[in-house]
């Protein structure tokens, strides 16, 4: 299913700065997706990609083959094509960090028809000692590869701009450890917990650094998962000690090239929120479910003083309606858009398993609002 026409024909990134920041009220309401998953994409595009491959390649290893090499390059092809024909503002884009992560599984689901999701083993990772995680292979520092922003800013038109997309350390953590182990090593051997920290965030730390400082790069968005449906996964005192001041070595490192610092994670983090915007310092937020809290109810809460992202929930992309998705999308703008500083878009990303004629109507919609109140 392809679209008829692009949310847009000209792209506006000095605009969607000004939204990301709450500078502005006026203008169009930009629209934001931090991933699209590739079956979408390659739908959409009518574009040739092996898909169950997507996340090998995005997390090659430090000795590629040529074949994966050229893989990458074709998905930053699809990625680029993705995001400039469907008229959005930006391109997002990833530099290449080697850190060594348990590897990823790729898991067909039968009530999909065909279609598969990725998977990792969290019950043990790949270490548990400290002589095993200092035997890693790691990258000589800063370990950082922009090759995929340089390729990316000589393909987009000008108007257009990167956000840089940083996996955050926390998830590097659960991975390396693995989520039992890493729990049961927090209380047993801190400094251990603390080490892996303190070794991811230096990698993090230049990767911030060496993104927002380049020129085609018009925000970074930060993404580490610290919650469930009911809380966060560690406890709130866990993070605003081990992760909050790190996370501010990043968010200042983004800032000291005058770009956005966007933070996304999943699940009910309420318990650190203040901790994200007066410490940290982060200028938005992204990753919603209206089971948890509707999008609605967060801006009112925290749209006065950081940029909100998206807010559809995933589900209703997936199982509902046209004629709903269109009747949410507009609750949502009209609960969020008047106030500035938000963005339409998923409450997630746009799954396989999503309707992609949800997805356009959700675009449509926008579209819609946009020329009501032009």
């Amino acid at each position: 299913m392809k679209i008829e026409s692009p949310f847009k024909h000209e792209a506006d990134f000095e605009h969607m700065e000004k939204v990301l920041m709450r500078q502005t009220k006026d203008g169009p309401v930009p629209i934001f997706e931090g991933s699209v998953d590739a079956e979408i994409a390659c739908e959409i595009l009518d574009f040739d990609f092996p898909t169950e491959r997507v996340s090998e390649i995005i997390n090659i290893g430090p000795n590629p083959t040529l074949e994966q090499l050229q893989l990458g390059f074709k998905l930053m092809e699809m990625v680029i094509a993705f995001y400039t024909r469907m008229g959005y503002d930006y391109v997002t884009m990833a530099p290449i960090v080697p850190i060594p992560r348990t590897p990823r599984h790729v898991c067909e689901n039968p009530q999909q028809q065909g279609l598969v999701r990725v998977w990792q083993e969290e019950g043990q990772g790949i270490v548990s000692s400290r002589e095993e995680f200092e035997a890693l292979p790691w990258p000589p520092l800063p370990g950082v590869n922009v090759l995929p922003l340089d390729h990316t800013a000589r393909k987009i038109p000008p108007p257009m701009k990167m956000i840089a997309v940083i996996l955050g350390i926390f998830e590097d953590l659960r991975s390396l450890l693995g989520i039992q182990q890493m729990a049961v090593k927090s209380v047993e051997d801190p400094e251990f917990v603390e080490a892996i920290l303190e070794k991811l965030c230096l990698y993090n730390e230049a990767a911030v650094e060496k993104c927002a400082a380049h020129p085609a790069v018009g925000a970074v968005i930060y993404g580490d998962d610290l919650g469930f449906n009911r809380g966060t996964m560690m406890s709130p005192d866990w993070i605003r000690r081990c992760l909050i001041p790190r996370y501010k070595r990043m968010a200042d490192a983004c800032h000291r090239h005058g770009k956005p610092f966007l933070f996304h994670s999943c699940g009910q983090i309420d318990a650190i929120m203040e901790d994200l915007i007066e410490t940290v310092g982060i200028d938005g937020r992204h990753s919603f479910q209206d089971n948890i809290e509707p999008v609605e109810q967060v801006y009112r809460k925290y749209g006065d003083r950081i940029s909100i992202l998206g807010g559809l929930d995933v589900d209703l992309l997936a199982r509902g309606t046209e004629a709903q998705v269109r009747k949410r999308t507009r609750q949502t703008l009209e609960a969020c858009a008047p106030g500035g500083g938000f963005c339409m878009g998923s409450g997630n990303s746009v799954t396989n398993f999503c309707k992609i004629e949800n997805y356009f109507a959700m675009l449509d919609e926008t579209q819609k609002w946009n020329e009501e109140h032009a």
